[in-house]
């Protein structure tokens, strides 16, 4: 097979079958794909759009996850993560990355070190 457009379904036929077709271009038709599917597609080199996969959230079984009770939060041994985008200058990015600085960690230093000071500054300061 030679630079062929095939539906998904028919070249997941051929896997199945045991065939190793190459020189595919998958054709969707704005299908779902069953996850399962998707992964063998995807393991015999062919890539599927994120937005056409079908992952089934609705039957996941979540029963082996421990439930979050309060006193884990205000314990710590739950720890909150904030994700944030910054936009940085290229010069500084591309400092950062040459100098192979840890942004994140920076950033949380940074952060942790600032809270600090503020909160110490409030609390030695006479008003």
């Amino acid at each position: 097979m030679s630079n062929n457009k095939l539906h998904w379904k028919s070249v997941l036929e051929l896997i199945n079958k045991g065939e190793k077709p190459e020189n595919i271009k998958l054709e969707f038709n704005d299908e779902k794909i069953f996850w399962k599917d998707a992964l063998l597609l995807g393991e015999n080199g062919f890539e599927i759009p994120d937005d056409l996969i079908d992952y089934d959230d609705e039957n996941i079984d979540f029963s082996d996850i421990p439930e979050i009770k309060q006193e884990d939060i205000e314990s710590g041994k739950i720890k909150w993560i904030y994700k944030a985008e910054i936009p940085i200058r290229k010069e500084i990015n591309d400092w950062a990355k040459d100098e192979k600085v840890d942004m994140n960690k920076l950033i949380k230093e940074l952060l942790e070190n600032f809270y600090d000071t503020v909160k110490n500054i409030h609390k030695n300061t006479a008003i």
